[in-house]
C-alpha cells in the first residue's frame, strides 16, 4: 500500500512539474530566444581563423651518444643524448625567442585578400597586398589602439615589443605546439585571420626551425669531433708511455724468472693492450665523427606536410548555435522554477 502511495506521489510531482512548465512556456521560449540570439550575434562577430599544421618527428643523429660512450670508456662522465634533437624544446624556445618574433614582425608578407561569395562565384582574380603584421592587425581591427603612443621617449621600442608580445602571446594562439608522447610526434600550428598569411608564416617557421636545428647539429658534431681528437692525442701519448715502460722493464729483466717479475710484465703488457685498443677505437670514431660532421641530413622528418587552408577552422558556429539553443532552454526552465519557488515562499508568508 505504501509503495503505491509513493508511486502516486511521484506521478503527481512529475505532472505538477510538467504543468508548471506548460503554464510558463512563454518564459522558456523567451529565454531560449534571447540567449540563442545573443550567442548567434556573438558567434558572427568572431573572426574566421585559418589554421596551418605540420606533424613532425625528430631527425636522426647519434653524435652525442658516440661522445658519451667514448667518454665513459675513457673514464669521463659526459651526458648522453647530445646529438638527438628534442623538437618540443626547440620549437617552444623558438616561438618565445625575441629575434625570431622580431623577424616575423618586421617581415613584409604577401597576403591574399579574402573574396566574397559573389567574387568566388564570378571567379574574380585574386588581389594581393604586401604588409607587415602590424598593418594587417590594424586593418582587421585586431588592435583597438591603432596608433602607437609617440609621446613616450622610447615609443619605438615599446611599439616593437607590443607587436612581439602580441605574436608570442599564448592567449592569441598565433603559433602553438602540441606533442604526442606516445607517438613521439610534434604538431606545429599557425593560426591567423587570413589563409595566405597563416600558410606563409607557417612555411617561414618550418624553414627557420630547420636552419636552427641544422646549425646546432653542426656545432654539436664539431664539438664531438674536437673532443675525440683530444682523446686521440692523449691516448696516443699514453700508449707510447706504456710501450716505453714495457720495453724498459723487459730490458732490465731479460733473465729474471721470478713470479713477481712475470706478473709485472703481464700487467704492463695488459696496459699496452688496453691503450692500443682504446686508441684504435678512438681513431675509428674520429673518422665517423668527421663523416657525420659533413653529412647532410634533414633536421627533422615531416610526417604530414602543411596544406594551404581552404576554409576557416574556427570558430565552429554550428556548435555555438547549438550550445546557445540548449543553454537558453535550460536557462528558461531555471527561471520558471526560480519564479515558482519565490511565489511559493511569498504565498507561504501571506498564509
Amino acid at each position: 500500500m505504501s509503495k503505491e502511495l509513493v508511486e502516486k506521489d511521484d506521478e503527481i510531482d512529475i505532472r505538477e512539474l510538467i504543468l508548471v512548465l506548460l503554464r510558463n512556456w512563454i518564459i522558456i521560449v523567451a529565454a531560449t530566444a534571447v540567449i540563442a540570439l545573443g550567442v548567434i550575434i556573438y558567434a558572427n562577430t568572431l573572426p574566421d581563423q585559418y589554421t596551418t599544421k605540420t606533424i613532425a618527428v625528430s631527425g636522426g643523429g647519434g653524435g652525442g651518444n658516440q661522445m658519451a660512450g667514448l667518454a665513459a670508456l675513457a673514464g669521463i662522465n659526459v651526458p648522453a643524448g647530445g646529438g638527438g634533437v628534442n623538437l618540443m624544446n626547440y620549437v617552444d624556445l623558438l616561438i618565445q625567442n625575441t629575434a625570431f618574433n622580431q623577424s616575423i614582425v618586421e617581415r613584409e608578407w604577401v597576403i591574399r585578400r579574402l573574396q566574397t561569395k559573389q567574387e568566388q562565384e564570378d571567379r574574380a582574380p585574386f588581389v594581393y597586398d604586401t604588409m607587415t603584421l602590424a598593418q594587417f592587425w590594424t586593418s582587421t581591427n585586431f588592435w583597438k589602439l591603432i596608433e602607437p603612443d609617440t609621446t613616450a621617449p622610447d615609443w619605438q621600442h615599446r611599439w616593437n615589443m607590443a607587436q612581439i608580445n602580441t605574436l608570442r602571446s599564448g592567449k592569441n594562439r598565433f603559433i602553438s605546439i602540441d606533442t604526442d608522447p606516445r607517438k613521439g610526434t610534434l604538431e606545429i600550428t599557425t593560426r591567423f585571420e587570413n589563409p595566405s598569411l597563416s600558410y606563409a608564416v607557417h612555411q617561414f617557421l618550418i624553414e627557420y626551425l630547420m636552419e636552427v636545428i641544422q646549425e646546432d647539429r653542426l656545432n654539436r658534431g664539431k664539438e664531438s669531433r674536437m673532443f675525440i681528437q683530444e682523446r686521440v692525442s692523449e691516448t696516443r701519448d699514453n700508449l707510447h708511455r706504456a710501450e716505453a715502460r714495457l720495453v724498459n722493464f723487459r730490458e732490465r729483466n731479460l733473465t729474471a724468472q721470478s713470479p713477481s717479475v712475470i706478473l709485472e710484465g703481464e700487467r704492463l703488457g695488459r696496459e699496452v693492450a688496453l691503450q692500443a685498443a682504446l686508441y684504435t677505437e678512438l681513431v675509428r670514431q674520429l673518422e665517423i665523427a668527421r663523416i657525420d660532421e659533413r653529412r647532410e641530413s634533414p633536421a627533422f622528418e615531416i610526417i604530414k606536410e602543411a596544406d594551404f587552408p581552404l576554409g576557416p577552422s574556427e570558430p565552429n558556429r554550428r556548435l555555438l548555435y547549438l550550445i546557445g539553443l540548449v543553454g537558453g532552454c535550460f536557462a528558461g526552465v531555471f527561471f520558471v522554477f526560480a519564479k515558482e519557488w519565490i511565489l511559493s515562499i511569498i504565498n507561504h508568508k501571506n498564509a
